[in-house]
């Protein structure tokens, strides 16, 4: 008898500082905000209510700082020894190459040539020391079908990872996935091709002192 497809829980880390201030990080790291902190509260306490924590389950976590310790703070709310938290390097964020550290309108103004071929070919052309999306999904995609099955598996990520691992899960079409746009505090479930999107309610963000569900990703 096969065992089930693994189901896959996928976290975007808390605010950063540079979440904040809308600059690509990439590679690259800044520390989470208080506000970040407070959302990934909100996200725990969210999922620790609403998962079996009975059945057997992996815990993922990009090598990144930001979300280091973002699964630092789900591991103390789900009361999970942290060392439980596979750190893997196919989870880390996509790589922005010589963008990183800019904003949007930085890029536009600073690297309008590879912008514009960006804005053309957004699947294969990559920027300048970075990678295309393409590459990000040839990075993925062994990673996801690896996971063993008949396991639930937790994976602490990046939005760039998240909309990734989606689109390779349902098989969404390229435009459905270049229209992502998850906040910061929503998580996707992965189960038998089909994504759904678990929001924090807003009571639990009011609790933990969140005013909204916090930034999305513009790339």
């Amino acid at each position: 008898m096969i065992s089930p497809a693994p189901r896959l829980l996928v976290i975007r880390h808390g605010e950063t500082q540079w979440n904040r201030a809308g600059r690509l990080q990439g590679r690259l790291d800044t520390p989470l905000t208080a506000n970040g902190v407070r959302q990934v509260m909100a996200v725990g306490k969210n999922h620790k209510d609403r998962l079996d924590w009975s059945a057997p389950i992996k815990f993922w976590v990009s090598p990144q700082g930001r979300a280091q310790q973002t699964a630092s703070i789900l591991a103390d709310i789900w009361d999970v020894p942290f060392d439980r938290f596979i750190t893997d390097a196919a989870l880390a964020e996509r790589s922005y190459g010589q963008w990183e550290g800019f904003t949007q309108d930085e890029i536009r103004l600073n690297f309008s040539s590879e912008y514009e071929a960006l804005q053309l070919d957004p699947w294969t052309i990559a920027m300048a020391d970075g990678e295309s999306r393409t590459d990000l999904n040839s990075r993925l995609d062994p990673w996801s079908k690896g996971l063993e099955r008949g396991h639930f598996h937790i994976a602490v990520t990046h939005s760039g990872c998240l909309r990734a691992l989606r689109g390779l899960h349902t098989g969404a079409s390229r435009d459905t996935i270049l229209a992502y746009r998850e906040p910061q505090t929503a998580s996707v479930h992965l189960e038998g091709g089909r994504d759904t999107i678990i929001e924090v309610p807003a009571s639990t963000l009011s609790a933990a002192g969140c005013s909204s569900q916090g930034h999305t990703v513009w790339i």
